[in-house]
């Protein structure tokens, strides 16, 4: 009979939590346990359900959940064929729905798939994303809380007026996390939110540099290589206004790109921008819109001037796969299912369903066939159920069932991705 799918799943999550440093052996089983449960059951993944589908009580959940644990070190063991590929660290507020008052950081948030704020909670999600394989990994959930900060505030926030706003919070938990995120890659992306000179100053402050998008009326300046007039003052730094519809081309460099099937032309250069005050690299580009007949013209920019045009374009693109993170997460691992109104529990649950993720798409590359996750979960599901069955038949597995009838049941309901 062939490997059983819940050994090599363990062998996956066992691998992964090698990385990690002091951890004790029960909290590394307790580790393996949930982040199979996360992928088995078929229910809300709480604590009441979660004691239901395993063998350990309540109470070994709300405890073990409140733990801290290294979410940034444990992920980068999916991440290690990744690293020779064009990467970014990506970055995307998600919003959580919660209908209490009474969980820590509930509020108004913007929900993007609803188009409005709406009453619950967020996270801020930091994810590897690879250019070249169209993948994102996640790395790590922070929640969003409303804390008030006393004291002079650190370096990399002098440019925020208001040190406690929202913007400054994603600051700070990029700074949380820096360390870790430089050592792997020193480029962040993010959407044209995050195009603001206080964010833009920050990042750089703390080693990072940004690829993002500016808005439609974003001020662009020619920089001036002319000769010097010999008059008194301050030498002449930048020209005209860049003319996003009619760049001068004898400063930008057009380059064609394959783009689904289909040729874009990409017009870069090195200009001023007027909002961040800094020298940036553009990368102007005609976006299709669906439903309208004319083409619509993005700025896509990057604080790394050296970067090449298709670079900036391709990362840029390969942002929206934390997006895929999140959807992944919210229908087969519970991202919004957890009820407990402590802190440390909200972010150990968030981040066990993101992290699930990774350890399932990790699953279905191990196997050698493109399973969704959804296929991944079916055949987690099937696997536990047959060795349940088996535990507690009494009899040994190749006298209960050949190999065939093993794969029969182990594969129900479970299908190639598309």
């Amino acid at each position: 009979m062939e490997n059983q799918p819940l050994d090599q799943l363990t062998k996956i999550i066992r691998d992964a939590l090698n990385g990690t440093a002091n951890l004790r052996k029960s909290f590394e089983t307790f580790f393996i346990t949930t982040s199979i449960l996360f992928l088995s059951m078929t229910k809300r993944k709480n604590f009441t359900q979660m004691a239901l589908f395993s063998d350990c009580c309540e109470s070994r959940f709300r405890q073990n959940f409140q733990k801290k644990f290294d979410w940034v070190r444990y992920n980068l063991a999916y991440c290690r064929e990744k690293l020779q590929h064009r990467i970014a660290i990506a970055i995307d507020p998600s919003y959580i729905p919660k209908s209490g008052k009474h969980t820590p950081g509930t509020g108004y948030f913007w929900s993007g798939s609803a188009s409005a704020a709406k009453w619950g909670l967020e996270i801020l999600g930091i994810a590897l994303v690879d250019a070249d394989d169209r993948d994102a990994v996640h790395l790590r959930a922070v929640q969003t809380v409303d804390t008030v900060s006393k004291g002079r505030p650190p370096k990399y926030l002098a440019g925020m007026d208001d040190p406690n706003s929202l913007l400054a919070w994603y600051l700070k938990v990029v700074a949380s996390q820096k360390d870790a995120l430089l050592e792997v890659c020193k480029t962040i992306v993010a959407d044209a939110y995050f195009s603001k000179k206080p964010f833009v100053d920050g990042l750089i402050a703390l080693g990072f540099n940004l690829i993002s998008r500016f808005r439609s009326d974003v001020r662009l300046r020619y920089l001036y290589d002319g000769p010097k007039t010999g008059k008194r003052g301050r030498p002449k730094v930048y020209g005209d206004k860049v003319d996003i519809k009619n760049p001068d081309m004898n400063v930008f460099v057009s380059e064609d790109i394959m783009s689904d099937d289909k040729t874009v032309t990409l017009y870069s250069a090195v200009v001023w921008s007027a909002g961040l005050k800094r020298k940036v690299k553009v990368v102007i580009v005609d976006c299709p819109e669906p439903g309208k007949k004319t083409q619509e013209r993005k700025v896509f920019f990057s604080t790394d001037t050296s970067m090449s045009a298709k670079d900036i374009m391709d990362i840029y693109r390969t942002r929206f796969q934390i997006e895929y993170l999140y959807r992944d997460a919210k229908q087969f691992t519970g991202l919004a299912h957890c009820q407990s109104r402590k802190t440390e529990s909200l972010d150990f649950a968030f981040n066990m369903s993101l992290s699930s993720i990774n350890v399932a798409r990790a699953f279905a590359r191990s196997c050698g066939a493109r399973l969704s996750v959804s296929n991944v979960k079916t055949l987690i599901h099937n696997a536990d159920m047959i060795q349940r069955f088996i535990r507690m038949s009494g009899m040994r597995p190749h006298r209960l069932l050949n190999t065939n009838d093993f794969k029969e049941l182990l594969y129900y309901g479970v299908s190639d991705a598309a």
